[in-house]
């Protein structure tokens, strides 16, 4: 018997053995209560003819309520919900056998019956709350300790974006064979140029669907997840698409790596968890989310720190403001929209100048995944860092004046509106664990950004394609079909594990 099917077999057995005992224990109870020593033949003869009555039903009804699926990923309040309506349909199921296949007038003793089904439910219920407890413990302990697999494979969940597409380039100079999953939301301008890379690979699919994410996944030594709607004015577009592309999706691909024995699970998330602080906040601080998008992100990280085990290793890497150039560009990030507007129209508007904002080039996010990917798992296994560098903790005044003193005769303009955000970021962690150090300046990366608008490589900063916010609006305009993993909510999604049970299952492209 393989490794897969047999805790599947041992809870079955399980059953069998609480159903049996609860009858027996049950009948017992009776003869005790009653105290009547003519009941003990009945009650015997009664245990004879039907203990294997019960067992049948209750196995059977706990299958059909998928307490066997061997994903195992519905969450608690679901699989208890189903323990007690599974329950319940089996002893009526038994009930109705009883009436049956009795003779009329013979003894049924409904007195013990009640006390079998209140241990059948509690023994059922207790025994996988004890054993998820036992199973977390073994977990948090094992964890510590985990084994190491040499990474080859990679898959880069929105490869094709801002920061995936550097990246991508990175891990195939340094020897990494790459498989990108993206929709193509922004186009492949970005990675074209990759497609005849003998160490290439490229999936066109929606990682909210549960068939394109398997099919990327198989194979893998390891996932980089980029993919998300990112920025607070594009999640603010659709919160139903937020949450199912920031939240859900993000379930469905941690469900996916834990079935196919994927290990490591490198995460994007970003500072602005912290929101509003005044003090210097680090991987401890309290999380204050003051936007949907941080707050998906939060969720996302809680999602995946509560699917860490043995054979699974979450890594979230909270990344600072991004800037800089790319082979897709933005100019919806500040300093990338600062510099361009300083370069074309020679003036820039400065929002609540004296808040604070940590800042990392693009090229940095790359080194950063790469040297967690690296990194033996006991230092990165669970752990969540902090990507960027105390020296771009900068308000956006200063900010300012590092732009106007690259542009000469730049003109600015300070507006105080009503945007909370403002947090600086301590970054010791990452460097002490990781040896990781920014590379590129916030002014290195202006004077790169010029360059390249100034050679005309960007006609005009303004259009769609540099924006995400833009792109998301155009994208609601238009239908889009809906997946079976889209049509789920993440809590809906964990019910039971027939989707991903299916995909691993069934078809052999899969």
């Amino acid at each position: 018997m393989n490794n897969r099917t047999t805790p599947i077999a041992l809870r079955v057995a399980a059953d069998a053995s609480l159903a049996l005992f609860s009858l027996a224990a049950g009948l017992a109870a009776r003869l005790l209560l009653k105290g009547s020593a003519h009941l003990r033949p009945e009650l015997l003869q009664f245990f004879e003819s039907y203990a294997l009555l019960l067992t049948a039903s209750v196995l059977a009804t706990f299958a059909m309520f998928h307490i066997y699926t061997r994903n195992r990923i519905y969450m608690r309040r679901q699989k208890l919900i189903a323990l007690v309506k599974a329950s319940f349909l089996a002893y009526a199921i038994f009930l109705g056998g009883v009436y049956l296949f009795q003779p009329a007038g013979d003894f049924i003793p409904r007195g013990a019956l009640l006390i079998s089904f209140a241990i059948t439910l509690g023994g059922a219920c207790g025994g996988r709350l004890l054993m998820e407890y036992l199973h977390k413990i073994f977990i948090f302990e094992s964890a510590r300790k985990p084994v190491e697999r040499k990474i080859r494979n990679v898959l880069v969940v929105g490869g094709a974006g801002y920061i995936g597409c550097g990246l991508v380039r990175d891990l195939l100079a340094e020897g990494y064979w790459v498989r990108v999953l993206d929709n193509m939301l922004y186009g492949d301008e970005a990675i074209r140029d990759l497609y005849q890379h003998p160490s290439f690979q490229f999936h066109q699919g929606d990682f909210r669907e549960v068939s394109p994410v398997v099919k990327a996944v198989k194979g893998m030594d390891a996932v980089i997840h980029l993919g998300a709607i990112v920025g607070d004015p594009a999640c603010a577009v659709s919160e139903d698409g937020t949450l199912e592309t920031n939240l859900a999706a993000t379930r469905l691909l941690a469900d996916v790596c834990r079935a196919s024995n994927v290990a490591r699970l490198l995460f994007a998330s970003t500072c602005s968890v912290y929101g509003a602080a005044q003090e210097v906040v680090d991987e401890n601080s309290e999380l204050n989310p003051v936007s949907l998008y941080a707050a998906t992100k939060i969720d996302s990280e809680r999602v995946l720190l509560d699917a860490q085990g043995r054979d699974f290793h979450p890594v979230i890497m909270r990344l600072a403001t991004a800037f800089g150039w790319s082979h897709r560009p933005r100019f919806d990030l500040v300093v990338n929209l600062l510099t361009a507007k300083a370069a074309q129209e020679k003036k820039i508007v400065i929002y609540n100048g004296q808040q604070w904002r940590p800042f990392i080039h693009v090229r940095d996010i790359s080194l950063a995944f790469r040297a967690a990917l690296r990194a033996p798992l006991e230092l990165v296994s669970g752990q969540v860092f902090n990507v960027g560098s105390e020296n771009m903790n900068l308000t956006l005044g200063q900010l300012a004046d590092k732009i106007s003193a690259i542009e000469p005769g730049l003109e600015v303009e300070h507006i105080t509106n009503s945007d909370a955000r403002t947090y600086r970021v301590c970054f010791d962690k990452i460097r002490k664990h990781l040896g990781f150090e920014c590379q590129v300046t916030v002014e290195d990366g202006v004077e790169e950004m010029r360059r390249h608008i100034k050679a005309g490589e960007v006609s005009d900063y303004k259009l769609a394609k540099y924006s995400n916010v833009q792109l998301v609006q155009q994208l609601q305009q238009i239908a889009h079909p809906r997946g079976p993993a889209m049509e789920l909510t993440a809590l809906r999604f964990t019910k039971n594990g027939k989707w991903i049970e299916a995909a691993l299952q069934g078809s052999s492209q899969w």
